[in-house]
């Protein structure tokens, strides 16, 4: 069972866990993964429970529904007095069992239950679809989190190693070394990692209190996840365009709009078979069996057996039926009736047509959509490989920064270079390093991106491949 199936069956199955993370002993400290994140958040959200409870009632309602089927036993009682001044008074007591059994309706009973449970897939699907939603809005908070809290670091310690070469610049100008217009460049850049650190610090802290109050918690435990920038991808690159053709086969068996897509086709198809057989006639078997008489206990009795037939179409509606029986030991009972209604409602026979056109507009939908996710899915596998070769390439460039600080500092031994040179070379190797966490993270949404194509929860991805590929023959 995927994961976002497993997170709808939660909340249909009125299962609530009031927090995954339950406070801990003073410090203890508690793991927050990015799965348990997005499950919580999706857990604790009033707008899903609610909606899951009405999905509940609804499935409850149509699995009831099957009371149509069987026959209808109805209970009648009456007791009619009547007291004359010109003649006998007279009492009537009557009692009536009838039954009332549907033979043959050409299907449509079965036809319109189909078309219930069709709505009832298409509003799964889409609660389905809005708690994906909300545990993917969990997932991007996690993730900007840990993104700023490697940046932090790698500031902090830049901002540390600064501030300890703007000291040794400070006291070089003092003593007549340097410049004073270096020491002020100086100083002006050190003011602007400052500020940078402030920022970046303040920006954590507000998607720590939105992550919080996402997943109903007073205060954000610690994150399990760190961003790592020496992971390579989960994707193999051998054999890739098998990869490709596999990915997108099991992309069209479990992508969230295709199986919504094929819900709303198969909605169609039965409704328009329940207009095809609109026209069938109707067939009910009914009886009837009554005591009556003056006084307790009653003395006399009849009953009888009818069948009856009603017809519907755009241009002729009506009903024909006749029913027989006894009354008492000697009498035979027996009726006819009759009932027509000539052109009741002309426009519905266009229906059908409507939603054969309908129809067909929708298959082709369908057949288009097809080709649109086979082509993305081959662009995202490919984003994935591309976002492998820049993060490589961002930490060639870091390591190649580092290498020039190195050469600034040794230059700036032997007197060939200024503190402030050293600085900006510490500066442009603290961007590097900023941008391998960028190319880190760029790397985790390219997967992330993939793992929602493929209807899979964070971190299955790895897994999921090395599944596909071992089921291979």
């Amino acid at each position: 069972m995927k994961a976002p199936v497993a997170w709808t069956v939660l909340f249909m199955a009125g299962i609530f866990v009031e927090s995954i993370w339950p406070e801990t002993p003073s410090g203890a400290t508690t793991g927050l993964s990015m799965k348990a994140a997005a499950e919580q958040a999706m857990a604790v959200s009033p707008e899903l429970r609610g909606e899951a409870a009405q999905q509940v009632l609804k499935e409850g309602s149509w699995v009831l529904g099957f009371r149509s089927f069987l026959p209808i036993l109805s209970l009648t009682a009456s007791e009619n007095d009547r007291l004359s001044t010109i003649g006998a008074d007279s009492f009537t007591k009557n009692y009536t069992i009838s039954i009332q059994q549907l033979l043959w309706d050409g299907g449509r009973l079965a036809a319109n239950r189909n078309l219930e449970k069709a709505e009832l897939d298409l509003g799964r699907m889409d609660l389905r679809r809005k708690s994906a939603e909300t545990g993917e809005s969990a997932i991007n908070l996690y993730r900007t989190i840990i993104y700023n809290e490697a940046l932090l670091h790698i500031k902090e310690e830049s901002l540390k190693a600064l501030e300890l070469q703007g000291d040794i610049l400070r006291e070089e100008v003092r003593r007549g070394l340097a410049l004073q217009t270096d020491l002020d460049e100086a100083d002006l850049s050190l003011e602007s990692s400052r500020l940078d650190v402030e920022s970046l610090r303040l920006d954590m802290d507000m998607a720590r209190l939105e992550l919080a109050d996402l997943l109903g918690l007073k205060e954000l435990p610690s994150l399990s996840e760190r961003i790592d920038t020496g992971r390579s991808t989960v994707l193999p690159r051998s054999g890739k365009d098998d990869l490709i053709t596999l990915l997108g086969q099991m992309v069209l068996e479990v992508h969230p709009d295709l199986v919504r897509e094929r819900y709303a086709i198969r909605k169609l198809q039965v409704q328009l078979q329940s207009a095809s057989r609109a026209w069938w006639p109707t067939f009910r078997l009914s009886g009837d069996l009554s005591l009556q008489g003056d006084r307790y206990p009653l003395s006399r009795y009849n009953y009888s057996l009818g069948l009856m037939m009603e017809f519907s179409s755009p241009y002729l509606s009506g009903s024909v039926g006749g029913k027989a029986g006894w009354e008492g030991s000697s009498d035979r009972t027996a009726a006819l009736q009759s009932s027509a209604e000539p052109v009741p409602d002309p426009a519905s026979a266009l229906s059908r047509r409507s939603l054969e056109a309908m129809l067909a507009l929708e298959q082709e939908r369908y057949g288009l959509l097809l080709r649109q996710m086979e082509s993305q899915c081959r662009r995202l596998v490919q984003s994935c490989f591309v976002a492998e070769d820049k993060r490589l390439l961002a930490r060639r460039q870091m390591e190649l920064s580092r290498k020039q600080l190195e050469l600034q500092e040794v230059k700036h031994s032997l007197g060939q270079s200024t503190t402030l040179d050293v600085m900006k070379a510490r500066i442009e190797a603290s961007q590097q390093e900023t941008a391998v966490v960028e190319a880190a993270v760029s790397l985790l949404q390219a997967e992330r991106e993939l793992e929602k194509y493929l209807d899979l929860s964070p971190g299955e991805l790895g897994l999921f491949i090395q599944t596909v590929r071992g089921n291979q023959p």
